[in-house]
């Protein structure tokens, strides 16, 4: 019993209001951040009751162990049509979930728009919608096919992709080459300049950086350049300037080695070098290789995809089969803006790119990377508690992505619907942000939220039985 001429101290559970209104009179006070398991619904605290079992957890470890024992190398460069089964020649892939082009938001409209003008097919709006109307220009996501694209995340027939193998379990991914800041296809805008660029890439970038590859036997060993940035600052997806620059130190005497003129090895030396972002194409197509195999263990309730077009939001988890559980993308409200721009002026959240979080990287890490601390509050503290929340929802972690910034703290890997639902708590997602019209291009920068609409419907429409 508390002697009443002794401070009074409160450990307040639950509801935060009482603790601020004790603190602001000057009493110690703890706060236990409570909330009721699933906010409380009955129905969904009675499928999650039925998903805690030892049948669960074992298929839930072995999704983990695909991942993170998953070895993705880059192999080689081709284009689209030639490397992605089932690509046909008037394919144009986009990230997110399948949508028809009147239903995309502006940014992934002007991409699909400046694609087929790059593939010669049209030259304006009103050739292209043509097209679409009759058939022959067809859409269709990237997830369909194992590639993975940033952003708007068009893929056309002869745009060059990197070719990725995981070579632990045989299965491969592809992404284009990213193409800078700017007026660039994979943020929405573009004019004759972006046309160029995409024509040089296919026609002189590629080729070069094709035949640099194959003078290294095995390829690129991604996830081995990954584990290296991340010491240096990185967390893969918002930044990569120094995964990039050690993808630079791995090409460069490849390059030289190879018969380019000096001023073409000096344009790609420039290129490459200049886009803090280069690094990024590699990094989904890993990510989307290691999920991939991860991916179909029964019973699991790992997370094996996340994707988004701006308009909708797309989930897989690993023990539902082929099924894609799909809600509204999130609003940009977290994120920040250049000046001038707000949330009023976003797109949705968009692109393949959360398969990064998936892996366990990009948000999960985010106390990885110091620079981008601002996302989640500025400080370093906010960075390693929100990892602390992201590995809350996870089955599991990675040591091989532990980074010194986290005093080593293996990496949270591994999304289980399972937490995410009883919690309450989405993955972050560290993105850019796209003006939702006009052309613009990026406004932003920061983190989204997956909407917990899509973890709840997975719950409750899957046959967990």
């Amino acid at each position: 019993m508390n002697n009443l001429n002794e401070p009074v101290r409160v450990v307040n559970v639950g509801l935060e209001g009482f603790a601020k209104e004790l603190a602001l009179q000057g009493t110690q006070v703890i706060q236990v951040d409570w909330r009721p398991p699933a906010q409380g619904d009955p129905g969904l605290i009675d499928i999650l009751s039925r998903l805690y079992t030892p049948e669960v957890e074992a298929a839930n470890r072995e999704t983990i162990k695909r991942l993170t024992e998953s070895r993705p190398l880059w192999i080689d460069v081709e284009t689209a049509i030639k490397a992605i089964p089932g690509m046909e020649p008037r394919h144009i892939l986009h990230s997110g979930p399948p949508i028809d082009f009147y239903d995309m938001c502006d940014p992934q409209q002007r991409a699909v728009e400046a694609a087929c003008v790059f593939e010669g097919w049209v030259s304006d709006r009103d050739g292209l919608t043509a097209k679409i109307d009759s058939g022959e220009i067809k859409l269709a996501p990237n997830y369909e096919f194992g590639s993975a694209g940033a952003m708007c995340g068009v893929i056309s027939p002869s745009m060059p992709v990197i070719v990725t193998e995981n070579v632990t379990h045989g299965n491969r991914s592809w992404s284009t080459f990213n193409e800078g800041k700017g007026n660039v296809i994979w943020m929405g805008a573009y004019d004759k300049g972006t046309i160029e660029r995409l024509r040089w890439m296919r026609d002189v970038f590629a080729p070069t950086i094709k035949k640099a590859l194959a003078l290294t036997p095995e390829g690129i060993d991604i996830f081995k350049l990954v584990a290296e940035g991340i010491q240096m600052g990185d967390e893969v997806h918002a930044r990569s300037a120094a995964c990039t620059l050690l993808l630079l130190r791995r090409l460069t005497p490849l390059l030289l080695a190879g018969d380019a003129d000096r001023p073409t090895v000096a344009k790609i030396f420039d290129f490459i070098g200049n886009n803090n972002h280069s690094f990024l194409s590699l990094t989904l197509t890993a990510c989307k290789a290691a999920a991939d195999a991860a991916h179909g263990v029964p019973h699991s309730t790992v997370v094996t995809a996340m994707s988004r077009n701006g308009v909708d939001f797309a989930l897989r988890v690993g023990g539902a089969g082929s099924r894609w559980f799909i809600a509204n993308t999130m609003p940009m409200d977290e994120a920040i803006y250049y000046s001038g721009y707000g949330p009023e002026d976003a797109a949705g959240d968009i692109g393949d790119s959360a398969i990064v979080e998936t892996a366990g990287l990009g948000g999960m890490i985010i106390g990885s990377a110091p620079s981008i601390s601002s996302f989640v509050g500025g400080s370093t503290a906010h960075a390693r508690a929100s990892m602390a929340a992201m590995q809350s929802i996870c089955a599991g972690t990675n040591p091989a992505f532990a980074t010194s910034a986290t005093d080593f703290t293996p990496a949270p890997t591994g999304i289980d619907l399972r937490r995410v639902v009883r919690l309450g708590l989405t993955p972050i997602i560290d993105t850019g942000v796209l003006h939702k019209a006009s052309g613009v291009g990026q406004i932003g920068t920061g983190i989204a939220r997956a909407p917990m609409e899509v973890f709840v419907r997975a719950l409750k429409e899957n046959c967990w039985d």
